[in-house]
Order: C-alpha cells, then sequence, then structure tokens
C-alpha cells in the first residue's frame, strides 16, 4: 500500500513538471504572464496612483508612437482605454467612459469607433489586455508615463508644436480618478470632459502641420 502511495506522489510529481516545463518554455506562458502577471488591477491594489495631467512628448520608454495611434490621430484626438477582466477599478471606469462618449460595447469585446464630441472627431480605442491582439496591448507600456504597469489607464493623444515640428503629445491617467479630486461617476465624467476639451484645443492649434490621411 505504502509502495503505491509513493508511485502515486512520484507520478504527480513528474506531470507537474511535465507541465511546468511546457508553460516556461511556450508561448502560453509569456501571454499569462504578459497578460495578467505584469499588468495589476490598481484598484484591487487599493493604489490610485498620485500623477499629473501635463500632457508631454516623451513615449515612457522612448518608443515610437504606434502606427494605429498616428493614423487615427490625422483625423483627431485619440482615447486609449486599457482595461482587463477581474479589476475592480475597470468595472468602476466601464459605464462612466460608455456615457462619457456615448457609445456601447462589451467588457471583453476589441472595440474602436470614431465619435463626435462637441463637434470635433475623437478616435476611442478600448483594450482589454486579456482579449486583444498584440499590436494593441503592446502599445500600454509606450503611455505608461508614469510607470505604474496597471489597469485601468487611460492616454490622451493630441498635437503639440515642439521646436518647429508638429509632433504628437499625450496624457496619462490611472485607476478611478479618485486622486485627481472624482468620487462620483458624475464627477469622473466631468473631469474627461475638460481633459479632452483641453486636449482638442492643442489639436486645432496644431493640426495644419500635421500630415492628414
Amino acid at each position: 500500500m505504502n509502495k503505491f502511495v509513493v508511485l502515486q506522489v512520484c507520478a504527480l510529481v513528474l506531470i507537474s513538471g511535465a507541465l511546468g516545463g511546457i508553460l516556461v518554455f511556450t508561448p502560453v506562458y509569456d501571454e499569462v504572464r504578459s497578460g495578467i502577471v505584469l499588468v495589476l488591477c490598481l484598484s484591487c491594489l487599493k493604489l490610485e496612483p498620485k500623477s499629473i495631467t501635463d500632457f508631454t512628448f516623451v513615449t515612457a520608454n522612448n518608443q515610437d508612437h504606434p502606427e494605429f495611434v498616428l493614423e487615427n490621430l490625422s483625423h483627431g484626438v485619440v482615447f486609449l482605454h486599457y482595461s482587463g477582466d477581474s479589476c475592480a477599478g475597470c468595472d468602476t471606469m466601464y459605464p462612466v467612459i460608455k456615457e462619457l462618449f456615448s457609445i456601447d460595447f462589451g467588457k471583453q469585446d476589441m472595440f474602436h469607433t470614431r465619435v463626435t464630441f462637441e463637434n470635433s472627431t475623437i478616435g476611442y480605442i478600448y483594450v482589454n489586455i486579456h482579449h486583444t491582439i498584440h499590436e494593441l496591448r503592446d502599445a500600454q507600456p509606450i503611455y505608461d508615463k508614469d510607470h505604474f504597469s496597471g489597469i485601468p489607464m487611460f492616454t490622451i493623444v493630441t498635437l503639440g508644436y515642439d521646436n518647429g515640428n508638429v509632433k504628437p503629445k499625450y496624457t496619462t491617467l490611472y485607476g478611478t480618478l479618485t486622486t485627481y479630486g472624482c468620487s462620483t461617476d458624475a464627477e469622473r465624467v466631468v473631469f474627461l470632459q475638460e481633459l479632452i476639451r483641453e486636449s482638442i484645443v492643442m489639436y486645432n492649434q496644431n493640426k495644419a502641420g500635421y500630415p492628414q490621411n
């Protein structure tokens, strides 16, 4: 009987080792690690990162802006919304964003559209990091300007004038916006509206110097 138990334990160890090896040495492990382990739910961690809303030309890792952002930027301001499945903060902000832009989509959808905001075009791009393509998910670190590596995360990309050149300029917000003085959904909507208006003013001031597709 004892010999049988020993054999069972040995079999379990071998199977666990084999499965662990498969996960570590295959893309499955990379997908899980990049999609879940490395991106944290700021709300679940009880974090409301303190950051400023100033727009900047410098990306978080000095990489170029992705092509899908530049293409949409030729039509208007771009609003990137990063979310995830098991994220309390994302659940809080999900209806806020839908109200802000008067849009409707599933939390696990891949969704993007151009919306009209006070007579201006906004390119809205929703990225659920657990249900998306590499191109969209891999852009998140580029705009993580305060290096929090968490969701929810919102990036507004507009245009700015820098030493004679018109270039993309962006700001990024984190969490449920309580660090910016917002404690209700109504306050969150108003806060985002004001920031979008600011980005539209910058865009209109500089769009003549940016190539239009």
